[in-house]
């Protein structure tokens, strides 16, 4: 593991739309992009009902809990029907399809502490993962503004066989892959489809991924969005990507870390500005996770609770993103 992520450390990715990640985009472009029907427009289940697949093959639910597929053709009506003169569609947050005419829904959180529902995607990749090589993962999504809540991400887990359980709730895996917005804490943009997008390491022969919240109720990172009456969390995605970077290089920051004595972490040779970041240690188990804003390309962050060891450091903005590793205490 703790070799994967030193390969990792090469691997960079740009995280919106504007400017840098254009080039992002361009290398993607080039790749095949190894999920099937990434914008659910495939009809083929129109006239079938069954509650473990859905209306967009080959995606389907490996829980009893039923995401939506949305169909913004009138004439056609494959899916929920997406009519905006409909006062149900207005009350939710009409959205009209980034892609084509259909879209999907799924609901991330009730609030904390009450129902631990979530509703979940799932989907075979077109060829199995390849075991070290990092790939990137991306979707937009747009907040029903309908629905008063909003989390900090949309989490992907990549496994090696299908799953399918027999209950409504939090699937407890791991994700490797968390979707976040370096720009704010929490995804509420319900105007517009918002980029997110991140890189991982495959471990090898993954060949299912599952989008969703893998964190119960009481362990969500959330809060109450800007607009919205119904007390829940509902996200609509589109355009679902997995891409293999392979060691392309894009915006490259050269991050470095300093152990300071007073128990901190310098980061250095940052753009300015807020970012995300991530501290690992060398079995791959996420340690820490937190903002900081750089003034100057720098910013310093109060270490925590690290033990004596390796540690990789991951850190990303708008403007790119850039890992190093470290010796907790200094060396």
């Amino acid at each position: 593991m703790l070799n994967a992520l030193l390969s990792f450390l090469t691997i960079q990715t740009s995280r919106a739309i504007p400017l840098v990640a254009a080039a992002t985009l361009a290398v993607m472009a080039t790749a095949q992009n190894l999920v099937p029907n990434p914008s659910f427009e495939d009809t083929a289940l129109c006239d079938t009902y069954d509650p473990v697949r859905m209306t967009a093959p080959p995606w389907f639910n490996p829980t009893t809990a039923t995401p939506d597929i949305y169909e913004c053709d009138l004439v056609r009506q494959c899916g929920i029907v997406w009519d905006p003169a409909d006062p149900d569609v207005q009350a939710s947050g009409w959205q009209y399809a980034r892609t084509g005419t259909r879209f999907a829904g799924a609901y991330h959180w009730y609030g904390a502490n009450s129902s631990d529902t979530k509703e979940y995607f799932m989907v075979r990749l077109l060829q199995d993962l390849a075991a070290g090589t990092a790939y990137a993962v991306s979707l937009y999504y747009s907040r029903a503004d309908g629905f008063n809540l909003a989390t900090d991400r949309i989490s992907a887990y990549f496994g090696q066989d299908s799953i399918h359980v027999n209950d409504y709730r939090t699937l407890y895996l791991q994700p490797q892959v968390d979707l976040m917005d370096p720009d704010h804490e929490y995804l509420t943009n319900a105007e517009d489809w918002t980029y997110l997008a991140d890189t991982f390491v495959a471990s090898g022969n993954e060949r299912y991924m599952i989008i969703g919240s893998f964190l119960d109720s009481s362990q969500v990172n959330g809060t109450v969005a800007p607009t919205g009456n119904a007390s829940y969390g509902y996200y609509y995605y589109d355009d679902v990507s997995v891409v293999a970077v392979g060691s392309v290089g894009i915006d490259e920051v050269q991050l470095n870390v300093l152990p300071l004595a007073d128990g901190s972490l310098r980061l250095t040779g940052l753009a300015n500005g807020p970012l995300m970041a991530k501290v690992i240690d060398a079995q791959g188990r996420l340690i820490q996770e937190f903002r900081v804003t750089a003034v100057g390309g720098v910013a310093d962050r109060r270490k925590g609770n690290l033990g004596m060891g390796l540690y990789v450091v991951t850190v990303w903005s708008r403007e790119g993103r850039g890992s190093a590793r470290f010796v907790w205490p200094g060396g």
